[in-house]
Formats: C-alpha cells, structure tokens, sequence
C-alpha cells in the first residue's frame, strides 16, 4: 500500500535586507522556522538563491558568524519561513518537526542550492510536496512577484519511480525523471530556456 502523501505549505517572510533585521523580527515573531538567503558570493556577478536553513530557534541563526551566511557578501536579503500545515500523524523519529526538516531537504536537494551541503545528495524518505507562497514583512500584503525567478512555487517528490517536478505557476516546470534524479549530483537547476521565461514573466507582471 502506498503510504500517505506529505502536503507542506510555507509562508515565506521578506525581504530582510540585514541580518539584524532578520533577527530582530524572528526573535519577536518566530519560534522554529525556515530562512532563505538570497544574494551574491564574493565571485559572482548575478544574484541567486544561495542557501536553506531551519532552526528551532530561528532567530540565533541570524549571525554574521554564520559559516554560511557569512560567505554571501553583496546584496544580501534574507526570507524567513513558516509551516502553514500541520504536522503529519504518527511518532516523531527526529527532534526536528518533519514539516521544517522536508521543507529544507526538498529546497536543498532539487534547486541544488550552492551553498547547501546536507540535504544535497541523498532523497527524502517519503513522497512529499511543498509549496511556497511569499508575503511582506507586514505578515499580510501577498506578494505578487516570486523573490527570485529561480524559487518554484511548488516542488513536488512523489516517490514510486514517478518523476519529480518543479513548478512555477503560469505554465512553466522542470521534471525530473526517475532514476536520474536519484544520482548524488543531479542536473536540476532550470533550463537556460526556462530561467528566461521566468524572468520575461517577472518583468511583464512588475509592469502591471
């Protein structure tokens, strides 16, 4: 029997544009939760999506100290997360609740976040789905542009050799067909083709 699909939804918080801001809003708002940092290595010249993290309390993550963190330099901003369901029946085999753990593994492990390194080569467990829904830091206003074109509003691993997927809502998404994307070191970042319909898409709904 199959066993039962794991549904997460994450409301995503953000832009913060420093850490102390990040902090400061988590240490008042948040228990456990998710952070994404978008921004630019010393090296690079376009600003991407750089790393994952979770914390069970997320606000001590927010450190210049940070051996990730650190290490994105320029243009930096920071996204804080919150599981919007329920946590799944059952005994709890991890300390940390399986809605935060497979939010962050999925994000690792299909966008192959560069500054990632758990979380990157090995597949979830179970069949699983998360899906990303960004606000401002107002905790209200839905907004309606993703942060950053390469950020899905929907990954999706539904286990039983069926392919994996990657979203963006109008029309847009990458599979991943099995076995394939079961090698420690798939090819799953967004086609060149697909990275400039996204941000044809961007720039046409920034002018509505």
């Amino acid at each position: 029997m199959i066993s039962k699909h794991l549904m997460i939804a994450v409301n995503w918080y953000g832009p913060y544009h420093t850490l102390e801001d990040a902090r400061a809003a988590a240490r008042q708002d948040y228990g456990d939760g998710l952070y994404m940092c978008v921004g630019m290595q010393p090296y690079q010249r376009k600003v991407s999506m750089q790393y994952v993290g979770i914390g069970s309390a997320v606000h001590t993550r927010m450190q210049e100290e940070h051996h990730k963190l650190r290490m994105v330099t320029r243009e930096r901003k920071i996204w804080l997360g919150e599981i919007a369901t329920a946590e799944p029946s059952g005994k709890r085999l991890k300390v940390t609740k399986a809605t935060l753990d497979y939010a962050e593994w999925l994000h690792a492990r299909f966008m192959q976040l560069p500054l990632n390194e758990k979380k990157t080569k090995e597949l979830p467990p179970r069949s699983v789905t998360v899906m990303n829904r960004w606000f401002k830091t107002d905790y209200v206003t839905h907004r309606k542009n993703r942060p950053h074109p390469d950020w899905p509003d929907l990954i999706d691993y539904p286990a039983y050799d069926m392919p994996a997927r990657m979203i963006w809502f109008g029309g847009r998404q990458q599979y991943f067909h099995s076995p394939e994307y079961a090698r420690a070191d798939p090819a799953v970042r967004p086609s060149r083709r697909v990275r400039a319909a996204i941000e044809a898409a961007e720039v046409e709904s920034a002018g509505e």
